[in-house]
């Protein structure tokens, strides 16, 4: 199962990770809460194990987000200052267990019998078929098209094919792209699609280290390897053994951690930072770059024998502009995910709606995209999105004339779906305005806007 734990102690942090990776789950982690927002929104989570007293931190607020957004990630509160009245208030938030630390005297029983319950709680969640979080479909994430990645477009069915052709073998692989075109999704769709699946897929961003705690995280350290190391650190390596390592935007690595990873690809065996003992690995090795690491060798911060090493198979991800033909696709799929998560009635686009966005560049590729149709379902006040719902970059981009259809756009599409309610109803207000989720006043303004008669339907 894949956790996401949250401590703002960094010791504690690791010690549990460490005994959550040594019974065979997949973890990252995080020291602040506001990160592990960001996380939520970039990784698949199935359980969150969270200290919420850090340090000036709003923890019942934290768990209220974390409800409302991500309603199928259970939940476990382990802190070090317990009380009733949080406990109360964590449950009314639906947090699955409240739980005091363990300590070194303590019985950890507690703890792992509320994970195992957690956990079978989540699969019983996710029998059926859900949408997963928005992390884990920047490209689509319904459970449709090529392991969560939608495309009809030519490139990007290439890409599918070149996948299903070396996902069996032992080839490192090398995606590049700009930001924001789904990387790493296709980078897991070449672990899901491969005979590693169901084996660890562990990420690591190589641009969001130093170089101290890179090689760490990397490799792992000793106990008194280095000032702060208390415990022993299991490094990226060791957890993604029989796996896929995920290297992120590997180009920002440094030259001294760049030796040491080509001695591992050479070898299969590294030491742990501060350590003496050789440990040997099979982990296949999937890096990415928004930046053209031909280039980086020919500025002299790369190394030219570990881009080889890497580029075994070489896959380029095509910036969103360029997949002009998968810009509504996306946004529909963004779109239906997002109304069904925050419990908005909004069932569609208008037509220069969808001009607006294929119009635009969208310099941040599928990301900005997916949260452009974030903001505008949580912003909805009609039925459908129209290019007033729009950011007004893309609304610029796409230049007057589509702008001045609003009205026209919008009328047909919500009166459609007003008359279709109230013959449903009758034409009974009250019950056409529950069902729509609008006030009876709403319904009322919107019926003269569109001069229907609603005796006339009765």
């Amino acid at each position: 199962m894949k956790i996401l734990v949250v401590d703002h102690d960094s010791s504690w942090l690791t010690k549990l990770t460490d005994a959550l990776l040594a019974e065979g789950h997949e973890t990252f982690s995080t020291t602040n809460l506001h990160d592990a927002l960001l996380l939520l929104n970039t990784r698949t989570t199935d359980l969150l194990v969270a200290d919420i007293n850090p340090p000036g931190g709003d923890g019942l607020n934290f768990l209220e987000q974390v409800r409302q957004v991500y309603p199928y990630v259970r939940v476990i509160v382990l802190t070090g200052r317990p009380s009733i009245a949080q406990a109360v208030q964590a449950t009314k938030l639906g947090v699955a267990d409240y739980l005091e630390k363990p300590s070194a005297t303590t019985n950890w029983n507690g703890f792992w019998q509320a994970v195992a319950q957690a956990i079978g709680e989540q699969r019983t969640a996710t029998s059926e078929p859900r949408s997963g979080p928005p992390s884990r479909s920047l490209l689509g994430g319904s459970g449709q098209g090529f392991y969560g990645l939608i495309s009809q477009n030519p490139r990007m069915q290439d890409i599918f094919e070149l996948i299903q052709t070396i996902a069996d073998s032992y080839a490192n692989v090398l995606i590049l792209g700009e930001t924001g075109t789904g990387k790493e999704l296709v980078a897991r769709a070449v672990h899901e699609a491969s005979n590693r699946h169901g084996k660890p897929f562990v990420t690591l961003d190589c641009s969001a280290l130093s170089r101290e705690l890179l090689e760490s995280e990397l490799f792992g350290h000793e106990k008194g390897a280095f000032t702060g190391a208390i415990d022993r650190h299991i490094g990226r390596f060791e957890r993604a053994h029989n796996g896929t390592l995920f290297l992120d935007e590997v180009s920002n690595m440094d030259l001294n951690i760049q030796a040491k990873l080509l001695r591992v690809l050479e070898t299969r065996t590294f030491e742990r930072v501060g350590g003496q003992k050789s440990i040997s690995v099979d982990v296949r090795i999937v890096a990415a770059s928004n930046r053209s690491l031909e280039q980086c060798v020919a500025d002299g911060t790369f190394r030219e024998d570990l881009y080889h090493r890497l580029n075994v198979v070489q896959i380029q991800v095509p910036p969103l502009r360029e997949r002009g033909d998968d810009i509504t696709l996306l946004a529909a799929e963004f779109l239906h995910r997002f109304a069904k998560q925050h419990g908005k009635d909004v069932r569609g686009l208008t037509e220069a709606a969808r001009q607006a966005l294929t119009a635009y560049r969208w310099p941040g590729n599928v990301r900005e995209l997916e949260n452009v149709i974030l903001q505008a379902v949580v912003l909805a006040k009609s039925f459908v999105l129209d290019v007033g719902d729009l950011p007004q970059r893309i609304i610029a981009a796409a230049g007057a004339p589509a702008a001045q259809t609003l009205a026209g756009q919008l009328g047909e599409p919500e009166r459609q779906i007003l008359l279709h309610t109230l013959r449903q109803h009758a034409g009974n207000i009250k019950r056409a305005a529950a069902a729509l989720a609008i006030s009876r006043t709403t319904l009322y303004a919107k019926l003269r806007k569109y001069q229907i008669d609603p005796d006339a339907i009765r």
